[in-house]
């Protein structure tokens, strides 16, 4: 069955979102907040494998959300809730894995930790299908990402949320948040070593110049220098309160640079053949001052991408839209992201 409305706690929070499909785990929190009954649609019941991937991206918002709030009030880790949430991504990019593109990357200032970990989990996921691994190891790696930064809890908000730079004393006490999110993992019935692993070593660099260890090359974790690669790339994409984001074609270039230095080299160059940075459907500014579509993503080089020009900023109107190869192109390339 799926939800008609949202649902609502007492205090105005919302608790499930109208569109979700009704799992067993839903009737519990249901249960667990005395919610006497919701409305559900009147259509046919909808397979799990419909469940569309705005959906699963909302939920695994939603969930990662919880999950560090209860985490931060010293509430036990909801980890049934990660797991099935994980489990429904890994799912959907087993069979399309570009099927989450043009979600990643979209959100706000306020939100940033918890779509971060979202999206620090799909890039994984993807990246890991691409390096092989099998469907178990997919959701560890997966559950890994989404908590990666659940030490974050532990970190005072005053240090977390402040907009300028940080002290030395300050980032001393940031970088402990690898530490807290090994400790918060491996104290967590039903989540194993290599998931604990990412939470302590996503920070940990090829050369040996990361923290909390200070290790290199293959004595980190194979899933914790795959989670390094997303996590840079999509923190360097967002906008946050101190600095605005880099084009994705910028943090591309920066994952390339710094192969070999900050990441693992095989990784890196698995990472930018197989994110689509510019996803089909994005509405794109040129330096040329055109407006356009991005129709396809060129293979081996998604940060130059086909891109079908529908308007220009200033002068004449465009009356038939035309295609722009980027790959031909070379002069052409795109300066801002603007849908």
């Amino acid at each position: 069955m799926k939800l008609a409305k949202d649902v609502y706690l007492s205090d105005g929070r919302v608790l499930l979102l109208a569109g979700f499909i009704i799992k067993s785990r839903y009737i519990r929190k249901l249960e667990l907040f005395n919610i006497p009954f919701v409305y559900i649609t009147e259509e046919e019941p909808v397979a799990l494998t419909e469940f569309s991937e705005e959906r699963v991206y909302a939920e695994a918002f939603n969930t990662i959300k919880s999950v560090m709030t209860s985490v931060r009030e010293g509430k036990e880790l909801d980890i049934a809730a990660v797991k099935d949430t994980v489990d429904d991504i890994v799912h959907k990019v087993i069979n399309n894995e570009t099927v989450f593109m043009q979600l990643t990357g979209i959100r706000d200032i306020d939100n940033y930790t918890f779509l971060h970990s979202v999206d620090v989990c799909i890039y994984s996921v993807i990246t890991g299908k691409k390096l092989g691994l099998n469907k178990e190891e997919l959701n560890d790696l997966g559950i890994g990402a989404v908590l990666h930064d659940i030490g974050k809890c532990k970190v005072p908000n005053e240090i977390l949320l402040k907009p300028g730079k940080l002290t030395d004393e300050e980032f001393n006490i940031m970088k402990l948040h690898t530490v807290y999110g090994h400790e918060i993992v491996s104290n967590t019935p039903g989540l194993n070593k290599k998931i604990a692993n990412i939470a302590c070593q996503h920070h940990e660099k090829w050369d040996g110049s990361g923290y909390p260890l200070g290790i290199s090359k293959y004595q980190i974790d194979k899933f914790a220098r795959i989670v390094t690669a997303a996590d840079i790339y999509d923190a360097l994409t967002a906008d946050r309160i101190y600095r605005k984001r880099d084009m994705p074609h910028m943090a591309a270039e920066y994952i390339v640079a710094n192969s070999s230095i900050l990441i693992d080299p095989e990784i890196a160059s698995i990472f930018i053949k197989n994110i689509t940075v510019y996803p089909e459907g994005a509405i794109v500014l040129l330096n040329t001052g055109e407006i356009g579509s991005v129709i396809e993503a060129n293979k081996n080089m998604s940060l130059r991408p086909k891109v079908r020009i529908i308007a220009r900023k200033e002068g004449p109107p465009v009356l038939e839209p035309y295609t722009v190869d980027l790959m031909h192109d070379l002069d052409v390339f795109i300066i801002d992201i603007l849908s």
